[in-house]
């Protein structure tokens, strides 16, 4: 159960990241600009995930390396997604249908779990379960 929601969290991280960067900030939509521009494009997604966390106090319990590896495994799962999925997911978020949009995340965990738990790891999983019991 707690991993379904460790999983969910990060699916939906990574989903909502993907179509919603039209309502990011506009410091955040120069650092999204920048990483599509960017030569290496998975790891600017992956610093721009970083500085995200970072600021929002994730170094205060995981160690950079930690949230590096959370990141990759978030732009990771982006990447997988098709573009018939975010099409999906965009259209039910613009019509406020969050049943949809849980349902389409819902069976988007179901088929990353498995690549998402490898990615992350046992010793990090572990971690980020115990921090959401808190």
């Amino acid at each position: 159960m707690k991993s379904k929601i460790l999983l969910s969290a990060i699916i939906a991280f990574a989903s909502f990241t993907s179509v919603t960067s039209f309502a990011a900030t506009d410091d955040q939509a120069k650092k999204l600009d920048a990483a599509f521009q960017s030569t290496n494009i998975k790891q600017g997604l992956v610093n721009v995930c970083v500085d995200d966390y970072t600021k929002a106090g994730a170094l205060n319990k995981l160690t950079k390396a930690e949230v590096t590896k959370l990141c990759s495994c978030n732009v990771d799962s982006r990447g997988r997604m098709t573009e018939s999925q975010k099409w999906e997911l965009q259209s039910a978020t613009n019509a406020k249908n969050q049943n949809k949009v849980n349902e389409i995340l819902t069976r988007l965990q179901k088929s990353e779990e498995p690549k998402i738990k490898a990615c992350l790891g046992a010793d990090l999983q572990k971690k980020l379960l115990s921090l959401q019991a808190k």
